[in-house]
């Protein structure tokens, strides 16, 4: 199995692309700590499937906007499993707000919980494996970050993945040689997240798309699968979207 005795973290993993991620890292030998900020319900359930299938794995709640809970989620990681060798920055919540009705604590709520969050757990995370001397970070981004793509009415969400992006590709730098850093960019992932969008402008992204359907959340977890035992890749933003960004 590829991820045999690594420990993984995958935040905001109760549901979607973080369930998906968190269950094929299991499959490959894995020990996956789940966490959620809210579904507690969800990430046990994840974890008692885990299980259930032979693997390892337990769920820590935190909010990993919060800095004090960005440390008692490590605090009690390094006591379960005593170090990190994946940790997958996944938690985000796209807001949106129209840009001339927001104001600056829209603007941080939402760096908070869709770049800070990474920046916080990326610290304690390095901090760890700087001392092993290897380590994968990965971090989940969005079409939106990418320059063109920016989409208003969600314009702080889509410049918190942009700030993502760089992130991502100038951490890569601070930590090389021994430390990979990289994100995924996915498109159109089938979530209940969608479930508010008018059907129209649905169907307007999907025939933008190139493959002309949706991705299902666990086609997404095949990149984070590669970057997860790629030596040779890091400042990468690998983008998963069906062609959509081509259009």
């Amino acid at each position: 199995m590829k991820l045999e005795s690594k420990v993984a973290l995958v935040t905001g993993s109760a549901s979607n692309i973080g369930r998906a991620v968190a269950r094929a890292f299991a499959r490959q030998g894995a020990k996956v700590v789940v966490n959620a900020r809210q579904n507690r319900a969800g990430g046990e359930r994840i974890v008692a499937e885990i299980r259930e299938q032979g693997g390892e794995a337990c769920f820590i709640q935190a909010d990993v906007s919060r800095p004090e809970d960005v440390r008692r989620l490590f605090a009690e990681l390094l006591d379960t499993y005593g170090t990190v060798d994946i940790p997958v920055n996944n938690a985000g919540v796209a807001k949106g707000v129209p840009f001339l009705e927001s104001d600056r604590s829209h603007w941080i709520e939402v760096f908070d919980h869709n770049f800070f969050n990474a920046v916080l757990c990326s610290i304690e995370a390095a901090r760890i494996m700087k001392q092993r001397g290897s380590g994968k970070i990965i971090n989940t981004s969005s079409i939106r970050g990418l320059e063109h793509l920016g989409r208003p009415g969600i314009m702080a969400y889509s410049a918190a993945k942009a700030a993502l992006i760089n992130f991502t590709k100038t951490l890569a730098k601070e930590l090389a040689p021994d430390i990979q850093v990289n994100a995924v960019v996915p498109g159109f992932v089938i979530t209940p997240n969608y479930d508010p969008v008018p059907e129209a402008l649905k169907e307007e992204w999907i025939s933008d798309t190139l493959i002309k359907r949706w991705i299902k959340p666990e086609e997404m977890a095949d990149p984070f699968l590669f970057l997860a035992t790629s030596d040779a890749t890091t400042g990468e933003a690998l983008i998963v979207d069906g062609g959509y960004h081509l259009k």
